[in-house]
């Protein structure tokens, strides 16, 4: 995944949240990935996310780790999904809706940022 997009992503989601913030964008996380029929520890980058208020389920200091591998498979599904994505993404230039998708599908539809461009 471009770098430049991942921190795109991050600083969208730090300036427009409403009930989660990202605290770190460093963390690195090892996953064990199948690569040509053998399963290999990768390292990845993962976006650290936390609710700082209580909202649906979800209580206030709740954190996820959001791998860079699973973000980067949701880009590929919103590039996909989307064919005007793609200039959008290859010129950082995402709208709220395309990371609210990146990051639910890269959390396997348990996270939805609800992104505003008020707060």
């Amino acid at each position: 995944m471009d770098r430049q997009l991942y921190y795109h992503i991050a600083d969208i989601i730090h300036q427009r949240r409403t009930w989660i913030k990202v605290i770190d964008t460093e963390r690195q996380t090892a996953m064990r990935i199948i690569v040509n029929g053998e399963i290999r520890t990768l390292m990845f980058r993962t976006l650290s996310l936390r609710s700082y208020r209580s909202h649906y389920s979800f209580l206030q200091s709740r954190t996820w780790h959001v791998t860079e591998y699973d973000i980067g498979n949701a880009v590929t599904a919103l590039a996909r999904k989307d064919p005007s994505a793609q200039a959008r993404l290859e010129a950082c230039n995402l709208t709220n809706r395309d990371v609210e998708y990146i990051i639910e599908k890269a959390t396997f539809g348990i996270l939805k940022l609800e992104l505003d461009d008020y707060e």
